[in-house]
């Protein structure tokens, strides 16, 4: 077996990467739809070929490793890789990605990346190469098999959106969210490849913006993006009732989210029938 490493090489590899990643994390429990990072960062000025390393046995794919980022801050990723290929070339890749962007050449200086809590494999790996845990959020999900079907309040007009707008959601949030949070939110939700949004105003005013992905070969969708009203937040309701027969249309399996920014929550989404499922951990280093 002869595994050779090469750097980036064109658009045509972002696809590869699009793939293979879908296969190496199709099994693993509570797993995101993959977002368009890479392909903001390839086009961006400080985007460097070397942040991308494939590995070949022949004219097969068997691993990969990347990166983004943004000045000194780098989401590192995992060096996924075909069953039979782990340990040694799991290592090369990391010392080939990992070592480019803590370079003087590239100038990396805080490494991040998140993981589901019953990701052993990947946070051991982390682990072991000098990240710790620096935050952990809960993960509830909702079983859309279920015949969860919540009463919708006839004082709210509820509009399926299938173009998440990060305009009129930052509309809603930026009543309550600091400005510096609020630009870190539009960052990364630029990143996100939303399939719709949900939006609900009460005599023409916006009361609500939410935005949920799907990942189509797993069945598993997120609630991501959420502005709510504080003096209307019953309209969570009706929102997700629309929502939740947008997602079984779609034929998506579960519904995801973190804690809800608003009062009381917690509550209100176990009553929903949402249960805990997991934690998304965010491990980090800094050199």
């Amino acid at each position: 077996m002869t595994v050779v490493l090469r750097n980036y090489q064109g658009p045509g590899d972002l696809s590869l990467q699009h793939t293979f990643w879908l296969q190496a994390t199709h099994d693993l429990p509570w797993c995101w739809k993959p977002t368009v990072s890479p392909e903001l960062y390839s086009v961006s000025p400080q985007f460097n070929p070397r942040s991308r390393c494939f590995a070949f046995d022949d004219d097969l794919l068997v691993g990969y490793m990347s990166f983004t980022g943004q000045g000194g801050f780098v989401s590192l990723g995992y060096p996924w890789v075909l069953p039979g290929y782990e340990g040694e070339l799991q290592e090369s890749l990391y010392d080939e990605v990992h070592g480019f962007a803590a370079s003087s050449e590239y100038g990396g200086k805080i490494f991040a990346q998140r993981f589901r809590r019953q990701w052993t494999t990947q946070i051991s790996f982390f682990t072991r190469h000098g990240f710790t845990e620096h935050r952990s959020e809960p993960i509830y999900a909702l079983d859309l098999r279920s015949g969860w079907k919540p009463h919708v309040p006839t004082r709210f007009r509820i509009e399926l959106l299938q173009v998440f707008k990060w305009e009129e959601f930052s509309e809603l949030a930026e009543i309550r969210c600091p400005v510096g949070q609020l630009r870190m939110s539009e960052i990364y939700f630029r990143s996100v490849n939303f399939d719709f949004a949900v939006k609900a105003t009460q005599q023409g005013r916006p009361t609500a913006y939410l935005g949920f992905t799907i990942r189509s070969d797993t069945g598993f969708a997120e609630l991501i993006a959420v502005a709510v009203d504080e003096e209307a937040v019953s309209v969570l309701d009706p929102c997700l009732a629309a929502a939740v027969e947008e997602l079984r249309f779609r034929s998506a399996f579960f519904l995801g989210t973190k804690t809800l920014p608003m009062s009381k929550a917690s509550q209100n989404m176990m009553r929903m029938g949402f249960m805990k499922v997991s934690d998304e951990l965010m491990f980090s280093k800094s050199i």
